[in-house]
């Protein structure tokens, strides 16, 4: 574990701390640069900052931290930029035209905390501290931002929450992405952290290998998991995923067109409306579909697996299916009959195929 101390507190066993106490800067090393029309305010509660045991391991990084800071941006702002080299950053839509800024910085104990800029230029406003990017050290951020803004962030295993905004670029690193409420383009990386997002008008999420959940999705949904799980409920555009051996579930789907890709995981589809095309391919996996309406233009190649159609089908038909699972169970009925329905997933766990039914 890394040792974390406020500046000018020493290490010592047990615990210790240092408070902020009348607006009082801490070993007086605060540092902030700014650009734009901004009122800083240090919070003037007082704030304690924890102490790791004693007996850090030798060649680990004892840190120092810098209580919070909150600075408010009165000059218009459409769009945020925010790096934290690690730290957490939280956006979300606040109340009035400015903008809040809340700030906590971690870095390494005997140096001098980084400078933190926050730049408005052109409408766009910038959180970054530069010489974190080689010194160790990282920069949280809580910011409160008008309606109609959009964000990019970079957090480099931080985790990112966002609530609220035209449009979002994330890339966590590592750490978990919570978006929702995103109302134009939504573009997430967490190489490996997992990803959870709301009440979007679609996405493009690529997980590097954690686990994707979408809820409420009116638009078009593009994801890749790399071996993660992936579940979704309620979507109204296009499905694109590949999750690379994960299993995958969605129900609540409306879209005109799906096309999902395994590689060995289990895959359940239920569709609330007719779907135009759909195509399935699981490599192994157990394929199991539910949709209304019918006939569809339907090709299955099950390798071997058990299968069963309860549809109506027509080679001539508008709509088409095509599902392939080398071996794996198949099963394709329809909506209003409750034909054989999957198990739900338990977390972490794929989805369970219903048994094949008797000729």
């Amino acid at each position: 574990m890394r040792q974390v101390t406020a500046p000018g507190t020493p290490a010592g066993g047990g615990q210790a701390g240092a408070t902020q106490t009348g607006g009082r800067r801490p070993g007086g090393r605060w540092i902030w640069g700014v650009s734009g029309v901004v009122t800083a305010v240090i919070l003037a509660i007082p704030v304690t900052w924890a102490i790791a045991r004693a007996g850090t391991p030798s060649g680990e990084q004892q840190l120092s931290a810098v209580p919070t800071r909150t600075i408010s941006i009165y000059r218009p702002v459409t769009s945020v930029n925010v790096q934290s080299y690690g730290a957490p950053i939280q956006v979300a839509v606040g109340q009035g035209p400015g903008v809040t800024v809340t700030e906590a910085v971690l870095f390494p104990q005997g140096s001098p905390p980084p400078p933190v800029i926050a730049a408005v230029s052109g409408g766009r406003l910038t959180l970054d501290a530069p010489e974190c990017a080689d010194s160790g050290c990282s920069v949280g951020f809580t910011v409160r931002v008008p309606a109609r803004v959009s964000v990019t962030a970079v957090s480099a295993g931080g985790d990112i929450v966002l609530a609220g905004a035209a449009g979002a670029s994330l890339d966590s690193g590592g750490g978990a992405v919570r978006a929702t409420g995103v109302s134009g383009s939504l573009v997430i990386s967490a190489q490996g952290g997992p990803v959870t997002i709301a009440g979007t008008a679609g996405a493009n999420i690529d997980s590097g290998g954690g686990p994707v959940r979408a809820a409420g999705v009116d638009g078009t949904l593009t994801v890749s998991t790399e071996n993660g799980p992936l579940t979704v409920t309620g979507l109204s555009g296009s499905l694109h995923a590949d999750t690379g051996g994960g299993p995958a579930f969605a129900q609540g789907v409306a879209a005109q067109a799906a096309t999902v890709s395994t590689e060995g995981g289990d895959a359940r589809l239920g569709f609330v409306t007719a779907p135009e095309t759909v195509q399935v391919i699981t490599a192994g996996g157990a394929a199991d579909l539910s949709v209304p309406g019918g006939p569809y233009a339907l090709t299955t190649d099950s390798g071997g697996g058990p299968q069963s159609v309860g549809i109506a089908t027509s080679p001539v038909a508008s709509r088409s299916i095509n599902i392939s699972t080398e071996g794996g169970p198949l099963f394709v009925q329809p909506v209003e009959t409750g034909g054989p329905q999957s198990q739900p997933a338990k977390p972490g766990q794929p989805p369970q195929p219903a048994p094949p039914q008797k000729p």
